[in-house]
């Protein structure tokens, strides 16, 4: 029973860790990107606003997203009208 209890415990603390291990890399990542200039930011194809998604992880699932809206539902009756 203790030992399943001490498992818990330093997985719980193993996952603290990684979450703070992946936190500081956001962190870096962001005050990197954030440091560059308009012009540099634009020769490696990313834009200001793209810094914080880049940062998370998140950037490819966001371009997806505004790339290809699967979600969005059209209404027959608009067809040709617009």
């Amino acid at each position: 029973m203790l030992s399943v209890w001490a498992y818990r415990f330093v997985t719980f603390i193993e996952g603290i860790s990684q979450s703070m291990a992946k936190a500081k890399d956001r962190r870096q990542t962001f005050k990197t990107l954030h440091a560059l200039t308009d012009r540099e930011l634009n020769d490696i194809g990313i834009s200001r606003g793209d810094i914080r998604s880049i940062a998370n992880d998140t950037f490819h699932e966001n371009n997806l997203r505004d790339t290809y809206p699967h979600n969005v539902r059209s209404n027959p009756n608009l067809r040709g009208s617009v």
